[in-house]
């Protein structure tokens, strides 16, 4: 019997998320291929095109200043529904951050041309929490492009998740997420990382969904940056996924009430 909320796995389908779970805790990383199907990546790239020509680029070497990142991808598209709670991909999470888990954040991240390498990073720094440790959160890298070594593919460290926190990075061995369109890449919010150079003439175009336990605070606020009437509109795992859900008896309530009444009459 599945957890309420959580999605079933078919006999497929579970030998690939054990094999993306060892992955994760022994390397911290996993690769899944042929997740999208090439009409589903046409899709995405044709909604984001708009948000794409009217977006400025980052602000600072590690936003990118040839790079253009489009947030609060539910507010912008339903296409995006599928893509953060599919099937192959939310099981896997679940094992690690558990059934209530919560989106962190969704960022298309176009990377172009002449775009310097981003600084190595992992991404919970800001949590404050000492290292090693269990990770709180996963991020997933979702292919639009093909990414090369060439074009701003990641970057990772492997192991580097369970690095203590003096341990630097300047002089360690990083390896390339190498990936076609239509793959995910998984990796640990305590993995050490970055974005690429692109040395290429053509952008490189990834969606950097990240997600976290339920009682952690994600970066964007989702239940401001999607309006009540476009979660509305969502499938019910990814309104929990948002925020309306209770989870731990009371986590997560509305003056004691579960927080889906909010939109009945929405």
């Amino acid at each position: 019997m599945s957890t309420p909320g959580s999605v079933t796995l078919t006999p497929a389908t579970i030998s690939e998320a054990d094999d993306a779970f060892g992955g994760l805790a022994v390397d911290g990383y996993a690769i899944l291929e042929n997740v999208l199907t090439p009409e589903q990546v046409a899709r995405v790239r044709e909604e984001l095109g708009p948000h794409l020509d009217t977006t400025d680029p980052g602000r600072n070497d590690f936003e990118g200043l040839s790079t253009r990142r489009v947030c609060a991808l539910l507010a912008k598209s339903r296409v995006f529904d599928d893509i953060v709670s599919h099937s192959r991909v939310l099981p896997i999470l679940e094992r690690i951050l558990g059934a209530g888990c919560l989106l962190s954040a969704a960022t298309a991240i176009n990377i172009g041309p002449g775009e310097t390498a981003q600084a190595m990073h992992y991404d919970e720094a800001f949590y404050r929490m000492p290292k090693p440790r269990a990770p709180f959160g996963v991020a997933t890298m979702w292919a639009i492009t093909d990414f090369t070594a060439d074009n701003g593919a990641t970057r990772l460290i492997p192991g580097s998740h369970m690095w203590p926190d003096e341990r630097q990075t300047a002089d360690e061995p990083w390896i390339t997420a190498e990936m076609k369109a239509g793959s995910v890449l998984l990796y640990t919010g305590t993995l050490v990382h970055s974005g690429g150079a692109n040395a290429t003439e053509r952008a490189r175009l990834g969606l950097s969904i990240i997600y976290c336990k339920p009682w952690v605070r994600p970066q964007e606020t989702m239940t401001l940056s999607v309006k009540p009437e476009m979660v509305a509109q969502t499938p019910e795992r990814v309104r929990r996924l948002l925020g309306y859900d209770i989870v731990e008896k009371c986590l997560g309530h509305v003056n004691g009430m579960h927080p889906d009444h909010l939109l009945n009459g929405v």
